[in-house]
C-alpha cells in the first residue's frame, strides 16, 4: 500500500440513502493507494474552528475517486452529510493496518450496521481478485440500517437480519452467524472478518473462538491524529497491555482483544 500523506480532494458525489447514512465520493488526481480496511482523517476546509478535529473514516474505496460511508451521529458526521459536490476536504491517508487475505480460506464476512463499509471493500477486492464464494451477514435494527446491502449481495452470497423483522431473518446477526458455523466441517477452511458494534464484534469474536475459526476484527475509538501522536485510541488486550487501533490496528486479530474490558 502507499504511504500515508496529506492532500486536498474535492466532493466528487453526494448520494444519500435512508436511515441517516450517505456515501460521500471524491476525486482524487493522484489515487489514494489504500487497501481494504484502512482509514483516513477527514476535515472538510471550510469548518472554520469547528469542528476542530478530522474525523476517522473507514474507506469504502480507494484510487482516483476514494469514497467513505457516514451515518450521522453528531455535528461532525452532520456537516459531513450536508457536504456539496466541490467542496474540499483535507484527507490525511491511506492509515492504519489493513484486513490479512484470507490465503487459502473461505471468507465470511459479519457487518453490523455502517460497519459494512471496510468490509464491502474488502468483498470488492476479493471478487477483483477471482474470488467467488465470499459470504457475508449483515445486520441491522431495521431495512433502514442495512446501507449498501445491495452491493455487498453483488459479491457472494449475503444473509441479512434485522432486530424489527424488516427485512431478513429477524433477530441479531450472531444468530444467522451460528448457523452457518454449526455447519462448519473444518474451521480452518474459513476465516470471519467483522465490522460493527462493540457488543455485536464482541459477540462474534466469542462465537469464533468457540467454533475454532480465525477471526479478525476492525476496531473503532475515538482518536484525533490517525498516527499515534495523541494516543487516544488504546484498546484492552487480553495479555493486560493496551494497543493502539490507528498504528495497530484498525484490523487486528480479534483473539488479541480483551472484550469485556475494551470500550469503543
Amino acid at each position: 500500500m502507499g504511504l500515508r500523506r496529506i492532500v486536498s480532494l474535492p466532493l466528487l458525489r453526494r448520494d444519500d440513502l435512508a436511515g441517516g447514512y450517505c456515501v460521500l465520493t471524491f476525486a482524487a488526481r493522484e489515487p489514494i493507494a489504500a487497501g481494504a480496511g484502512q482509514f483516513a482523517m477527514l476535515r472538510a476546509q471550510d469548518w472554520g474552528n469547528a469542528p476542530f478535529l478530522p474525523r476517522p473514516m473507514s474507506l469504502l474505496a480507494a484510487g482516483s475517486e476514494p469514497a467513505i460511508l457516514l451515518k450521522v451521529v453528531g455535528e461532525g458526521t452532520r456537516r459531513m452529510a450536508q457536504a456539496t459536490v466541490g467542496q474540499r476536504y483535507t484527507w490525511h491517508a491511506p492509515l492504519g493496518h489493513r484486513w490479512q487475505p484470507p490465503v487459502g480460506r473461505r471468507p465470511l464476512l459479519v457487518a453490523g450496521g455502517v460497519g459494512v463499509a471496510p468490509l464491502l471493500f474488502l468483498a470488492d477486492e476479493l471478487r477483483a481478485a477471482g474470488v467467488e464464494d465470499v459470504v457475508s451477514v449483515y445486520g441491522g435494527r431495521s431495512a433502514r440500517d442495512l446501507p449498501l446491502a445491495e452491493q455487498l449481495a453483488e459479491c457472494g452470497i449475503l444473509r441479512i437480519t434485522t432486530d424489527d423483522g424488516s427485512r431478513g431473518l429477524r433477530g441479531r446477526v450472531t444468530q444467522a452467524l451460528q448457523a452457518l458455523l454449526d455447519d462448519i466441517a473444518n474451521p480452518d477452511e474459513w476465516v470471519i472478518y467483522t465490522c460493527g458494534p462493540h457488543a455485536m464484534m464482541a459477540a462474534v469474536a466469542r462465537l469464533a473462538a468457540a467454533a475454532g475459526v480465525t477471526c479478525y476484527a476492525s476496531l473503532e475509538a475515538p482518536m484525533g491524529c490517525g498516527y499515534g501522536v495523541c494516543l487516544g485510541c488504546p484498546v484492552a488486550r487480553r495479555d493486560g497491555s493496551y494497543l493502539y487501533t490507528c498504528v495497530e490496528g484498525p484490523c487486528v486479530d480479534a483473539r488479541l482483544i480483551d472484550w469485556k474490558v475494551a470500550v469503543f
